[in-house]
């Protein structure tokens, strides 16, 4: 009896790379989301810290051109924060996506693997009943010789 295999194993081959590669997609996605947000969160929070300056030094008593300066620097800096949270949101949209591919990607191999897996089961129960047909038919020889 010549054993055939798995017909569909190159195609389950090539759904197990491609998850692979839509894993590393994703991790790559996500390790760039969480740093522009890490950024964003020091650029919030230094922000905060020179708001609370600026409060200081206006109970102290501050002239005019360093108020100027610190709300042209405010006004940049919230520029920037506003610029950074359009990154942020972009990366988190690119992340999403990257995560509903690789969960596509991980559904199509797991339907060719369980199909592997119900083929090799349905192949299994094949070869035992040849086996015990077999069985039966020299047990049925070998009693009308007797």
């Amino acid at each position: 009896m010549q054993k055939t295999g798995f017909k569909l194993q190159q195609v389950l081959n090539y759904r197990k790379e491609v998850e692979k590669v839509k894993t590393v997609e994703f991790s790559d996605a996500k390790r760039e989301f969480e740093s522009a947000a890490e950024r964003l969160q020091r650029e919030e929070e230094h922000a905060a810290r020179l708001a609370e300056e600026l409060a200081a030094r206006q109970v102290e008593g501050i002239d005019a051109r360093d108020l100027q300066m610190y709300a042209n620097f405010f006004t940049k800096k919230n520029q920037d924060i506003s610029s950074q949270r359009e990154h942020v949101d972009s990366l988190d949209r690119r992340m999403t996506d990257k995560r509903e591919k690789l969960l596509h990607a991980a559904k199509e191999k797991k339907v060719l693997e369980s199909y592997k897996d119900r083929k090799v089961m349905a192949d299994k129960k094949e070869i035992s009943a040849k086996e015990r047909d077999f069985l039966d038919e020299i047990a049925i020889q070998k009693k009308g010789r007797d």
